[in-house]
């Protein structure tokens, strides 16, 4: 069930990075030759099929929606690969034939800023989706906020918190040793205290079960904190576990706004750490190594299918879209042929450089970055297959 998810989450991503391109392309007066759902060889044209269908005796809304996709010079095609989907547009594709003048409505034939546009226009689809699917799984679920101090999330069982009747959502305050009363604001500080004073006994000051981010109340428990040697291996000395992140609910009329909010600042920072991540990648690929936190599509369907995540409903799969609808998002926009951020950088070096760029130079760029994506991914899904067959 997994790989059909990821494949039609994929799919469906493709086809709107794709749709970003096209719009932006009849926006900007540039012939978009075909729109094609999956990958060639072509199985259809729908453009074709509905104009000699049926369907034109039927309501004038459908006859005015067939009208426009009939007349239009746009081809729509259903491909026989069943993935994701293109655009072609006049006069984009460089080729090793002479270079001659753009005709109109070709890509090239358009301002630099058009060009531009258009090449970005998918990447900007891709994140402003992101931003959407965060917005709409925040209302839902509530937005996340950081919680200050220490809130016990678990609690082991047989474990000295368990024993002591510490309730699972309280906030702990401090320790008292000896009449010596010593507080702990933060997570790292209640770690602190408790290793200092391994195999003695404390009073525990905690909140009563907290309320959103509000912790109000004191109740206080007799705790024994175990030795190295007392302590089970998954546990620590108390036997807890914190709460770093709690989804906070605010009046219907809020969610909205404050869900917008909080996607924005998620892709941001989530586009922060995709970049960080590559960097590493491109460090460790130099070295002949592959990342054990780099994944490809088989990788991320046995990530997926190892965690049930898509068991969890509709908004975890919404959340798994935007985090790779950011991801495409960035990878597209990288300065590397063939990708929309290598062409991008071409069409500015055009405006820099105030000189035409040659077709025959940007067919061999794009045609060596095909061969070096295709290897590279080729690489990760060998590296995903390892990780699966002999862990890691």
């Amino acid at each position: 069930m997994a790989i059909i998810i990821v494949a039609l989450v994929l799919s469906f991503l493709v086809i709107i990075h794709e749709l970003g391109h096209f719009l932006a392309a009849r926006k900007s007066s540039i012939t978009v030759e075909e729109f094609g759902i999956g990958y060639p060889p072509k199985a259809l044209s729908l453009t074709k099929l509905l104009g000699s269908s049926k369907l034109l005796n039927s309501s004038s809304f459908l006859r005015k929606c067939i009208a426009r996709i009939t007349h239009s010079k746009t081809e729509l095609t259903i491909n026989w690969i069943p993935f994701g989907g293109f655009v072609r547009m006049a006069g984009e594709t460089p080729s090793l034939e002479h270079e001659h003048r753009p005709s109109v409505g070709d890509f090239l034939a358009a301002s630099i800023w058009q060009r531009l546009f258009v090449i970005c226009a998918g990447v900007v689809v891709n994140f402003v989706f992101g931003i959407i699917a965060f917005t709409i799984v925040f209302s839902k679920t509530g937005i996340p906020e950081t919680i200050p101090g220490a809130r016990i999330a678990v609690i082991a069982d047989g474990s000295p918190a368990a024993q002591a009747h510490i309730p699972v959502g309280v906030q702990i305050f401090g320790f008292t040793f000896d009449n010596t009363y010593v507080e702990t604001p933060e997570i790292t500080d209640v770690q602190r205290v408790v290793s200092e004073h391994l195999g003695q006994t404390a009073e525990v000051k905690t909140s009563d079960i907290c309320s959103g981010l509000v912790c109000d109340g004191q109740q206080e428990f007799q705790v024994y904190l175990r030795t190295k040697e007392e302590t089970p291996e998954d546990q620590g000395s108390l036997g807890v576990g914190f709460d770093q992140i709690v989804f906070q609910q605010y009046p219907w009329y809020e969610m909205p706004f404050r869900g917008t909010v909080k996607g924005l600042e998620q892709a941001v920072e989530l586009s922060k750490l995709i970049l960080l991540a590559l960097v590493n990648v491109g460090r460790e690929l130099t070295h002949g190594k592959v990342s054990q936190d780099v994944a490809g599509p088989v990788g991320i369907v046995y990530q997926a299918q190892q965690g049930q995540f898509f068991d969890q409903g509709f908004l975890s799969i919404l959340s798994f879209a935007g985090v790779l609808s950011i991801n495409l998002a960035i990878m597209n926009i990288l300065p590397f042929p063939p990708l929309d951020g290598g062409r991008a950088m071409t069409t500015i070096l055009e405006v820099i450089i105030g000189k035409k760029r040659s077709r025959k130079v940007e067919y061999y760029a794009n045609y060596a970055g095909y061969i070096i994506l295709i290897l590279l991914i080729v690489l990760i899904t060998f590296s995903d297959i390892g990780k699966i067959i002999f862990g890691g």
